[in-house]
Order: C-alpha cells, then sequence, then structure tokens
C-alpha cells in the first residue's frame, strides 16, 4: 500500500515555466501557489476582500469580469480547501504530463471560464440558478482532472480494484446530492457543465482519446524539431526535447510486460522515437488510432 501513497505524493519531472535554483516551477505548481495565496488574501486582508475573487453571475454581469478567472483559485483558510489542492496537485501533475505545459494551461482556463461564462448568461433567464451559484476553489478542476485521465486510460484502475473513471463518477455524484440537498441547483449545473466542458476541450487538445467525446477539431500545432542532438550556445551537446504527451505513474496499476532482451527493447525504442517525432510534427491527432495504441504500448513497456 505504501508503494501507492510513494506514486501519488512523487513529483513529476514536467516541463516548468521558470527555475528557482533546482526547482522547476509546473503549471500546477504555480495554480497551487495561486491557490495557497488566496489563503492568506482571506486571513490578512479580510473575507469581503477575498469574496471579490468568488465567481457569483450577478457580479460578472455588473463587470467584475475578473470572477470569471479567479474563483478556481480562491481558497479558504480551512482543511478542506487545502486538502483540495493536495489532491488537485496528484492528479493535475500527471494531466499536465499528458497534455504538455501549454495545452494544459489553455484546458484549466477553458474549464475556468467556459463553464461560468455559461452559468453567467443561464442565470439571465433562471433565476434560481443565479442566486445559487457560489463558486470557488479548486475541487471543481480537481474533478475535471480526474474524468480527464479516465478518458485518456479507461482501464486504469485506483489500487489496482476500482476502475478511475468509476471514482471521478463517484466523485461527481457526490458533489451533486450535496449540493442538490443544500439547494444550491446553480452549483449542480455548474459541476456539470465543469465536467462536460474538461472532457470536450481535452478531446480537442489532444487528450481524452479512450472515449467517443463530441470536440471541436483543432489545427495541429508545433515545428518538428532536429532528428539529431542540438548544440546549445555553450557549445554542449544536449538531447532532443520532446514536448508530447507521456504516460505517467500514478495510485493506480497498469499491466506490466515482461521483460525484453535487449534487441527487441532497441527496436521498440526505435518504433516509439518515431511516434514521438511524428507527434512533434502534427500533433497527436495527427496518428491513427492503431498508432495511439501502440504508443501507449510502448510507453508502458519501456517505462
Amino acid at each position: 500500500m505504501s508503494q501507492y501513497f510513494a506514486s501519488a505524493f512523487r513529483r513529476r519531472p514536467n516541463d516548468g515555466w521558470f527555475k528557482a535554483g533546482n526547482l522547476s516551477f509546473t503549471t500546477v505548481d504555480l495554480i497551487c501557489a495561486v491557490a495557497v495565496a488566496t489563503m492568506f488574501i482571506y486571513g490578512i486582508l479580510g473575507a469581503s476582500t477575498w469574496l471579490e475573487l468568488v465567481f457569483f453571475p450577478p457580479a460578472v454581469r455588473d463587470l467584475e469580469i475578473w470572477r470569471l478567472v479567479t474563483w478556481t483559485t480562491a481558497t479558504q483558510p480551512d482543511f478542506w480547501p487545502l486538502l483540495g489542492i493536495v489532491f488537485f496537485w496528484m492528479i493535475g501533475q500527471d494531466v499536465e504530463a499528458m497534455m504538455g505545459r501549454n495545452r494544459f494551461l489553455g484546458w484549466f482556463l477553458t474549464i475556468t471560464i467556459v463553464p461560468a461564462l455559461m452559468m453567467t448568461f443561464l442565470g439571465l433567464v433562471n433565476d434560481t440558478l443565479d442566486r445559487t451559484t457560489v463558486a470557488s476553489g479548486l475541487q471543481s478542476v480537481f474533478l475535471a482532472a480526474i474524468w480527464v485521465y479516465a478518458a485518456t486510460y479507461p482501464k486504469v484502475r485506483w489500487f489496482e480494484v476500482v476502475p478511475l473513471w468509476g471514482v471521478a463518477a463517484v466523485f461527481t455524484l457526490l458533489n451533486v446530492l450535496r449540493y442538490n440537498g443544500d439547494g444550491q441547483r446553480g452549483m449542480v449545473v455548474l459541476t456539470i457543465l465543469v465536467v462536460l466542458v474538461s472532457l470536450t476541450a481535452a478531446r480537442s487538445l489532444g487528450a481524452a482519446t479512450g472515449w467517443e467525446i463530441p470536440h471541436i477539431p483543432l489545427p495541429a500545432t508545433g515545428k518538428r524539431k532536429p532528428s539529431g542532438p542540438v548544440r546549445s550556445s555553450k557549445g554542449k551537446v544536449r538531447g532532443k526535447r520532446r514536448d508530447t504527451p507521456t504516460v505517467v505513474d500514478g495510485p493506480w496499476s497498469t499491466p506490466t510486460a515482461p521483460a525484453a532482451n535487449p534487441q527487441e527493447t532497441a527496436a521498440a525504442q526505435a518504433e516509439l522515437d518515431a511516434l514521438l517525432d511524428k507527434i512533434s510534427a502534427g500533433g497527436l491527432d495527427s496518428l491513427s488510432a492503431n498508432e495511439k495504441r501502440r504508443l501507449n504500448e510502448l510507453s508502458k513497456r519501456l517505462r
């Protein structure tokens, strides 16, 4: 059991935006840091100032537009909200590793802004939804991240027992039951919208390929990387860098392939490199269904 907890809390070597010493700050790190900072805003500047960050549709229509962006990181200084930050940090690293930092940032902003904007307009035609939508915290993004990972790897099981999509479904149901029981109809709708938008956005960005999900086809981005080593300005040779989705570990179990001999391993590595080069040139959607399945198999085999 301890190995699963160690895997869950292990820091993934994702590509960061900048470094401070030996620590590379990823998108997930920065989001969690902002969430923690809002706790200090609550405690130092007071609840009234902190409430300016929370999503409330009537306030957005009063031109407090920043609420569309700030609500997911607005966090009260309490145990359960803090636990939400920790859980998001755990699963968020895996999703960022899978998407890459740029697409993950785009996904995060999409699921933050689009559902809130939809609720802002729905409030114009339904007063009940308008009055019962007051949202803050990373728990919605955490829930969305679980769904995206489950939709990308449907056979992954949590602690070798429960399918990850089942965990996501249970968490979603608990949130819906709690909000509905409290009479917060607007929060029920917002929760469902966040899940739906997160899956559609992830599929549009090349993730969540395990299920048939309606999405908006986006043009492939990225330029082909040089096929050989790259020499830096200091004269040192560095290996080719690939900003491509990768298969990551978590507190779950996946089938392990038997050990291969060196010749088979070299051939598999060459095949994997060819698939990664194709992704670098045309994006993940440039792969066929069989190539995506093969990419997943090779990534697990050579992990």
